[in-house]
């Protein structure tokens, strides 16, 4: 009889431990032979032994005692103790047992509501990347949920200014000591923030889900998988709801993949100062964009009402027109940026023609051109857009507005000594001259910091120089982005580098 090797019983003991299920028929599992679970022979894991051995703590006796309840053959050797020198000799049963266990697993998954279910004890990353990932909906958090939410922000800001006054004394070591724990703080709220996140229904009426076995022989389930068709059909829906053109929503689907800019090694505390002047900016171009800001109203409104759900990434636009006044808090600076003076200006402008009373500025309104309606719609929605960030990360919200109205920073900010430059290592700041100045690198780099702050600010002007949390706004970034290859494995990403111009 055919058998198995030590390794490859480490997959096959854990898959055939669980109680034995029946294969549900149904038409969209997809069951695979066990044979492909087995590893490719190496020198590691190719024996000359006929049999499966149970590797050392690989397999519990009460998986030993389920196999041998189903009618499995066990050998043990003379002298075995414990699991060692424990042979199950019965591949056929094992097969069986792993394929029930899958099969049950997979029913189960597929009452879910997702289109498909492939149950496959072996999957490859490059069999995961033939596939896309569906976008995921944030649902509102608990009052548990957003107390702990609030807590660990108030940490992170906490930090932040910490490592702001460390990194103003040259404390490199304190920075660093406090960057890690605010590294620590800001995983756990990733994790809150990712555990907001869940699949939609019409995308699950879309998407599937692969079951398969790890080389450890524990279940792993790969959700919110979308073959070619299905995610350019859903992208072509959400372009189309977001008021793009079908030409424009084909174009989209020439690159749809991750975006490789990394951010800047950056505090938390000057990627949320920094997110506030990129709201400011963007709050201004869909002020100055009517039909952007129609649509981005009406595509909220729509989901909320019409289809009672929301799809993919919502647009940072609160139906309820929520206006954002917290940005002050956030960077100290705000209320003198470019942005926030000409949004201000046309907020005046608008208002002032209007009635303060309600009944009479329900009438104002009804008499007004719909031209004059639309823009004055578009100066109330842009006070609603809020594309702050809680941590660096290299993928900022806002993305599909940004897009929409051609957003370029260097237009309405540029980086500081005071709003940028003291708050980042010498060596970001160094590497960030080296791309618009790099004759000067060596001249800067034996100055001190504040020194170096005060030359890179006055080399900077001109330069159009981004960090790299606003450069995946600028619409050349974006087209990057969408030409970039997607990585089905969908990992959670981390800031690596050090500045980008």
């Amino acid at each position: 009889m055919n058998a198995v090797t030590t390794t490859e019983a480490r997959a096959i003991n854990a898959a055939a431990a669980m109680p034995l299920q029946a294969a549900d028929p149904t038409k969209n599992l997809i069951l695979v032979p066990l044979s492909r679970l087995v590893l490719r022979p190496t020198g590691r894991n190719v024996r000359k032994t006929l049999h499966m051995s149970i590797p050392e703590l690989a397999a519990s006796i009460q998986r030993v005692d389920a196999y041998e309840a189903a009618g499995g053959g066990v050998r043990r050797d003379l002298f075995a103790e414990g699991d060692a020198g424990v042979y199950l000799t019965d591949t056929a049963l094992l097969d069986r047992l792993a394929q029930d266990r899958l099969a049950g697993i997979a029913a189960e998954v597929k009452a879910e509501g997702w289109a498909w279910v492939d149950a496959t004890p072996a999957v490859t990353h490059a069999d995961l990347h033939a596939f896309q990932r569906a976008p995921r909906e944030r649902r509102e958090p608990t009052k548990r949920e957003a107390q702990r939410i609030e807590k660990l922000q108030v940490r992170m800001q906490a930090i932040g200014e910490a490592i702001d006054a460390a990194t103003d004394a040259d404390d490199e070591d304190k920075a660093d000591a406090l960057q890690e724990e605010g590294e620590a703080v800001g995983e756990q709220l990733q994790a809150l923030e990712d555990g907001l996140l869940d699949y939609g229904a019409n995308v699950k009426a879309a998407a599937g889900v692969v079951v398969t076995i790890d080389r450890n022989g524990e279940a792993v389930i790969h959700r919110g998988l979308l073959r070619e068709a299905e995610a350019k059909a859903l992208r072509t829906l959400e372009r189309l709801r977001q008021g793009f053109s079908g030409e424009d929503a084909e174009n989209d689907d020439e690159g749809n993949g991750a975006d490789d800019t990394q951010a800047p090694a950056m505090s938390d505390r000057l990627a949320q100062s920094l997110s506030a002047h990129g709201t400011a900016a963007l709050q201004i171009e869909v002020a100055r964009h009517p039909q952007v800001a129609l649509a981005a109203l009406v595509h909220g409104m729509v989901q909320t009402v019409l289809q009672g759900s929301h799809y993919g990434h919502d647009l940072p636009v609160g139906v309820r027109l929520t206006v954002q006044d917290r940005l002050e808090g956030i960077a100290p600076d705000w209320p003198d940026s470019p942005a926030a003076v000409a949004l201000r200006e046309m907020q005046q402008a608008q208002g002032g023609k209007l009635p303060e009373d309600s009944a009479e500025l329900f009438a104002a309104l009804l008499a007004m051109e719909q031209g004059e309606l639309v823009k004055l719609l578009a100066v109330c929605v842009a006070g609603a857009v809020d594309v702050v960030t809680p941590r660096t990360t290299p993928h900022q919200p806002g993305g599909e507005l940004a897009k929409a109205v051609g957003l370029d920073m260097a237009a309405w900010w540029t980086p500081s000594a005071e709003g940028y430059f003291k708050h980042v290592p010498k060596a970001a700041i160094l590497q960030a001259v080296g791309e618009y100045a790099p004759d000067h690198v060596n001249r800067l780099a034996k100055l001190k910091k504040a020194d170096i702050a005060s030359e890179a600010e006055r080399l900077a002007v001109g330069t159009g120089c981004m960090p790299a949390i606003f450069k995946a706004e600028t619409p050349e970034a974006m087209q990057e982005q969408d030409d970039a290859p997607k990585d089905a494995e969908a990992m959670a990403d981390e800031p690596t580098q050090a500045l980008a111009a």
